[in-house]
C-alpha cells in the first residue's frame, strides 16, 4: 500500500464520506483524475494516438476492447493508486462501435483496507467496508466516461450490471464489476 493509496482514500472520504449522494463521489473521483496535471493528458495522448484508426466509423468500443488492458491500467494506476498487480480483466466484449463491456476485478491487499477501515472510523461511517470497497472500484472506473467523450466527442458513460465482493482466506477482498461503457 503507497502513501498515494492512504492520501487518496483521506482526501475522497473526506469529500464524499465514500457515499454516492447526488453523485458525490463521482464526482470527486472525476476531479480527483482531471488534477493530475500531467498524467491526465499523457492518458488523452495515448487514446488520441489510438484513435485515428477506429474514428471511420466511431468505434470507440473497439478502441476500448482492443487497448483495454493498457488503457484501465494507467487510469486505474496512474491517476488513482489502484495497484497494477490487484488489477485484472477479463471477457472484453464489443457487441456495436459504441457498446463495450469489461470485467473489471481487483483484490485489496490487508493495507489497503485497513487504511479505508481507518479513515471510515474517523468520519464516523458505519457501513459495511465490503460495500466502501464495491463503490469506490466501481465509481474510479465510471469517472473514466468524461476522458472518453473528449476522445470520442460524444456523450459516454460507464455503468455497472453487477457488482459482487468476496473476503478471501488471507483477509484481502476481491472486487468483481460486470461494466458497461456506452454512448449516452
Amino acid at each position: 500500500m503507497s502513501i498515494n493509496f492512504k492520501k487518496f482514500i483521506t482526501r475522497i472520504g473526506k469529500a464524499t464520506d465514500f457515499k454516492p449522494i447526488k453523485n458525490q463521489l463521482l464526482i470527486s473521483l472525476q476531479k480527483d483524475s482531471e488534477n493530475k496535471y500531467k498524467n491526465y493528458p499523457r492518458l488523452l495522448e495515448l487514446m488520441k494516438k489510438y484513435w485515428p484508426e477506429y474514428r471511420a466509423r466511431s468505434r470507440i468500443s473497439h478502441l476500448l476492447k482492443d487497448h483495454h488492458e493498457e488503457i484501465f491500467n494507467f487510469y486505474l494506476n496512474t491517476m488513482f493508486p489502484f495497484r497494477k498487480g490487484g488489477l485484472t480483466y477479463d471477457d472484453p466484449e464489443a457487441p456495436t462501435p459504441v457498446d463495450f463491456k469489461l470485467i473489471y476485478k481487483y483484490q485489496y491487499n490487508l493495507k489497503e483496507i485497513r487504511v479505508i477501515e481507518e479513515v471510515m472510523d474517523k468520519l464516523n461511517n458505519t457501513e459495511k467496508v465490503e460495500n466502501v470497497l464495491k463503490r469506490l472500484f466501481i465509481f474510479a472506473i465510471s469517472s473514466f466516461g468524461p476522458m472518453v467523450e473528449q476522445i470520442f466527442e460524444r456523450p459516454f458513460q460507464f455503468q455497472f450490471s453487477n457488482i459482487d465482493a468476496s473476503q478471501l482466506p488471507n483477509g484481502e477482498w476481491e472486487v468483481i464489476a460486470i461494466i458497461s461503457g456506452r454512448e449516452a
